[in-house]
Order: C-alpha cells, then sequence, then structure tokens
C-alpha cells in the first residue's frame, strides 16, 4: 500500500503521494517531475509497493469531494505551547512518514 507522502518513481519521472484510495485504486500525486501516463509502472521508495497505472489524468480540480490527507491539516491535540500531541504509529521511521517530528509529543 502507498504511503501518503512517499515518493514514488517510474523510470526517470518522480512524483509525491498526495493521498492514496485503496478501495477505489485512486492515487493523487503531487510534486511531480517528468511524465506519467497510462501503463507506466511506478514504485514506491518507502512501501516498496509497485502498482500500474490504468488510467493517468492531468486534472487539477482533484480536492472536489475527496479528503485532504495532508499532515499540515489534521486536527490534532495540541498543548498551549502548539506542540502537537501524536500518536507514535504516526512515525513510521520511513521518510515519508516524518511529519516535522521536531517539537512533537508522543504518547
Amino acid at each position: 500500500m502507498l504511503l501518503v507522502g512517499e515518493t514514488i518513481n517510474a523510470g526517470n519521472s518522480t512524483a509525491r503521494v498526495k493521498n492514496y484510495y485503496s478501495a477505489n485504486g485512486l492515487i493523487v500525486l503531487m510534486d511531480v517531475n517528468g511524465t506519467f501516463e497510462s501503463g507506466t509502472t511506478i514504485t514506491g521508495t518507502d512501501s516498496g509497493t509497485v502498482l500500474t497505472l490504468s488510467n493517468f489524468t492531468i486534472n487539477r480540480d482533484y480536492d472536489l469531494g475527496y479528503e485532504d490527507l495532508n499532515w499540515d491539516n489534521i486536527n490534532a491535540i495540541s498543548l498551549d505551547n502548539g506542540s502537537i500531541i501524536a500518536l507514535d504509529a504516526h512515525f513510521t521511521g520511513k521518510s515519508s512518514q516524518d511529519y516535522q517530528s521536531t517539537n512533537v509529543i508522543t504518547i
């Protein structure tokens, strides 16, 4: 399963996973460098997941109707000084799961 935030590679092309919906196979990419098209095989650098794109569309209207899973927009419990309290499960040690953990308190 692809991890949100991880880099995917397809030859010399790269992108980061913005969202991944395993139930319907929708992958939303950001920071796209290079070209992707139907039939392209992608590999997740952290998860090792290998998938072949059955369809690829460049569409800037993605966010309509889908939840934004970006860590910066998650409502989290925080202390009075703004430090976030998070569960260790959010921090796997993989680069895509490094949610700017400076000053984060885990419980």
